[in-house]
């Protein structure tokens, strides 16, 4: 039995996703509960018991940082399925960088769905099969041309702590939560953010996450490899 939790303010929306649920054979879909605020949603998040927990992206206040407290409050032991609107790689390239493991369209058939919740509820990740396309879909010349290493490995052009920072940058800490993280100052974080987006040829946020994903960081995205960083030259 698969475990649900499910977070929406749309009672038309959960009555039909629980319905789906319940239909299910073995593996059966039970949701556990719904509801029907973020801060509610956070809290009943840091509960065991679900094997995934819905969130419904089109909720009032939803927005990145709330992706990343739903991340951190599950904190490995279950998965996060966005239940999007969305259609743009960068949509889907924010929620898998905060920590979720599934993204799917709200719109998505039934079998897409049920497909969804057990596939995140197994530990699987899940995208949205109308979104491949747009995901596979070639990107710049000028992105290309960037250096891509593997996970854990430096580029020369850029120190230790540059990309300690560009890192946790994609991950989706704050500089504030940057500079905890490392023991330095927040503008010292812009500082070096800035150096390694300048040495990689990136420009935006979208183009940090690519590279993320290219070099392989969020394969093990809990693991931040702070000591390993520390002890290299900065």
């Amino acid at each position: 039995m698969c475990i649900v939790l499910l977070v929406t303010n749309e009672p038309c929306f959960a009555a039909g996703f629980v319905s789906v649920m319940e239909r299910q054979d073995e593996p059966g879909l039970e949701v556990q509960a719904c509801v029907t605020d973020l801060l509610g949603g956070i809290e009943a998040a840091r509960l065991p018991g679900a094997d995934v927990v819905a969130v419904d992206a089109a909720m009032p206040g939803f927005d990145n940082d709330a992706l990343v407290a739903f991340c951190r409050a599950l904190n490995g032991r279950s998965g996060l399925l966005l239940l999007g609107h969305a259609k743009t790689r960068e949509a889907v390239e924010a929620a898998f960088s905060a920590g979720a493991r599934g993204y799917l369209l709200k719109s998505a058939r039934e079998p897409d769905l049920v497909d969804a919740a057990r596939r995140v509820g197994g530990g699987e990740t899940y995208l949205d099969p109308r979104l491949v396309p747009i995901m596979t879909a070639p990107q710049p010349a000028r992105l290309d041309k960037a250096i891509y290493t593997p996970f854990g490995a430096l580029p020369s052009r850029v120190s230790a702590r540059e990309m300690s920072v560009l890192r946790r940058t994609a991950y989706g800490y704050s500089a504030k939560e940057i500079a905890r993280d490392l023991d330095i100052s927040q503008k010292s974080v812009e500082t070096y953010k800035a150096r390694a987006i300048a040495k990689l040829g990136l420009a935006s946020r979208s183009d940090i996450i690519r590279y993320a994903h290219r070099a392989g960081w969020f394969n093990s995205i809990t693991e931040f490899e702070t000591q390993q960083d520390e002890r290299r030259p900065h």
